[in-house]
């Protein structure tokens, strides 16, 4: 996690965890939090098929502003965020892809899907993103043309 001054305010910025093939990418709106999360799990591409990843994200800002990345396949799954709701705290569980994303807020909601119960050590490693104040900026990340690659958590660190 690496903290990020800009200006006046500051950001979280989680590293990005997963593979680092593909290509670079950054889905944030100029410091404006996430109305909607959008995610994509279907069964990976070539040596991944044998189970089910992440294969693209989609976010909308509260400011009408929406952006994706991957290869939107499989079943899409949506969470909007109520207003002033914040994230308690977001998992990602990757190796060579992003196997799953869950996210728990303070309003004792739950966002969870992707690849689970994988026998044979399948389905990554879990990493638990710093959230500063829980307001998702939205995520910093590697995708190809199959998938999502990796993914690192954006968020605002103080309260303004």
């Amino acid at each position: 996690m690496t903290p990020l001054k800009t200006g006046t305010k500051a950001i979280v910025t989680n590293s990005d965890k997963g593979g680092s093939s593909g290509t670079a990418f950054t889905l944030t709106d100029n410091k404006i939090a996430v109305k909607k999360i959008t995610v994509w799990v279907d069964n990976g591409s070539g040596g991944y098929s044998d189970r089910k990843l992440v294969k693209a994200i989609k976010l909308d800002w509260t400011d009408g502003k929406e952006r994706e990345r991957g290869n939107k396949t499989g079943t899409s799954y949506s969470f909007e965020f109520d207003d002033n709701e914040k994230v308690d705290s977001l998992d990602l569980w990757t190796g060579d892809r992003v196997d799953r994303i869950k996210l728990t807020t303070d309003g004792g909601r739950t966002f969870d899907h992707g690849g689970m119960d994988y026998t044979g050590g399948k389905g990554g490693t879990k990493h638990s993103e710093e959230v500063g104040n829980g307001i998702l900026l939205g995520f910093d990340g590697r995708a190809d043309s199959n998938e999502l690659i990796s993914l690192g958590a954006v968020f605002k660190e103080d309260s303004d």
